[in-house]
């Protein structure tokens, strides 16, 4: 679950909070070329269940 306080209203997207928290695990790991390529994969995620208008990038890992 991320730790970071919800925007007033915003509604709870357990999915990305959950792609949120893989993010963060991956960030922790050592920088390598298999480690960017995942986390491209991941953001692309990211923006498919993310809100249209843009909403879910305030709390991007």
């Amino acid at each position: 679950m991320s730790t970071f306080p919800r925007l007033p209203g915003a509604a709870c997207c357990p999915a990305r909070d959950r792609l949120n928290d893989v993010i963060r695990r991956l960030m922790g790991q050592p920088a390598t070329r298999e480690r960017a390529e995942q986390y491209a994969r991941l953001l692309e995620r990211w923006a498919e269940i993310c809100p249209p208008d843009g909403a879910g990038w305030t709390t991007a890992a």
